[in-house]
């Protein structure tokens, strides 16, 4: 059992964090300024996180394992081709009922290397049960969940910060259809073990 000292200190430091992530690009975030935030001493700091990127990463795996969590959920029909729309409308929700830190997180250019990191975690989770799930050789499998999370995110990024001018009908069409056949021609001409 963790201590409630302990969880409220990491809770003023990551409520530290998310606000001056906000105001600062992250080389200029520095651990005085967490700890002044936080109202905590740079030695209890270093108590809970080896560095300023070491807190980052707690954003990245939170953001990461609540991904994977609702894209791993199984639909009725558990076959993406056959349920194309279903992780457009999970993304679509995670992005409605999200903190506004996670979006910041995936959309920001200057953060853009934490959004990244997101994406590794997400992806290695997602290989295993393409792997599974299509008979593709772990290569295979990585190749095709990197398709469709960089494809996804990357226009999710552009719609979400106004890039993409469309409803969200003919938006969640585009990007359906886009993923849908890129990923339908790649599996139906890799071959399987």
């Amino acid at each position: 059992m963790t201590d409630r000292r302990v969880l409220r200190t990491n809770q003023a430091l990551r409520a530290a964090f998310r606000k001056l992530a906000q105001q600062y690009r992250f080389h200029e975030i520095t651990v005085q300024q967490l700890t002044d935030e936080a109202n905590i001493n740079r030695k209890t700091f270093y108590l809970h996180f080896d560095s300023i990127n070491d807190l980052a990463d707690s954003f990245t795996a939170e953001i990461a394992d609540q991904l994977l969590a609702l894209l791993l959920r199984e639909p009725a029909d558990h076959d993406p081709l056959n349920n194309s729309g279903v992780w457009f409308d999970r993304l679509t929700a995670f992005f409605a009922e999200a903190p506004t830190f996670y979006t910041f997180i995936l959309t920001s250019d200057d953060y853009s290397f934490l959004s990244r990191r997101v994406k590794h975690r997400v992806a290695a989770g997602l290989a295993v049960d393409f792997q599974k799930d299509y008979q593709l050789n772990a290569t295979d499998a990585m190749i095709g969940v990197n398709f469709l999370i960089d494809s996804t995110l990357t226009l999710f990024r552009l719609y979400i910060t106004k890039q993409i001018d469309l409803p969200m009908a003919d938006f969640r069409e585009r990007l359906v259809t886009l993923n849908l056949e890129g990923l339908h021609g790649f599996l139906t001409s890799v071959p399987h073990h």
